[in-house]
């Protein structure tokens, strides 16, 4: 019994944290935000190369155009032993947002700017995408929950 209620006394210890955490602070805002860092290793060279364009091109313009996304980064190592890493950071204000449609303003821009079938320009996007989802595919994910009151944002 006493193994029991030590488990639940540490289980209770462990989600209140938690539980208060996510509550809403008094400017509406949650005092926490969610940072999901998806981490792609893609070699130096052409096929670096064409992951980067993509995202350039496609990928970062609709991040920042989903009202779903704080902030949007895409790292490269400056220094370091892993120069085929790509980290590719997102900042949410829940976790429901992570998985939130974006909507018209995505819509709009992807009919705007990426070619359709037959039009001048689709065989590279499609070349690009090829190369980047070659990459991504592999990928993994880490979700964070940052408090803000230690954040700079």
């Amino acid at each position: 019994m006493k193994k029991l209620t030590v488990g639940l006394a540490v289980l209770a210890y462990m989600l209140v944290p938690q539980a208060a955490h996510a509550q809403d602070g008094d400017d509406g805002a949650s005092e926490t935000v969610i940072v999901a860092m998806a981490k792609v290793k893609v070699p130096l060279g052409e096929d670096r190369g064409k992951f980067m364009q993509f995202i350039e091109q496609y990928v970062a313009p609709q991040e920042r155009n989903n009202p779903n996304v704080l902030a949007y980064h895409v790292l490269g190592h400056y220094y370091g032993s892993n120069s085929s890493e790509v980290v590719i950071v997102s900042v949410y204000e829940n976790l429901a947002a992570i998985e939130a449609p974006c909507g018209d303003p995505c819509s709009e821009w992807w009919e705007a700017n990426v070619p359709s079938e037959g039009e001048e320009g689709r065989d590279e996007f499609e070349d690009l995408r090829d190369t980047y989802f070659k990459y991504f595919a592999k990928h993994s994910d880490e979700v964070y929950m940052s408090n803000r009151a230690l954040s700079k944002m």
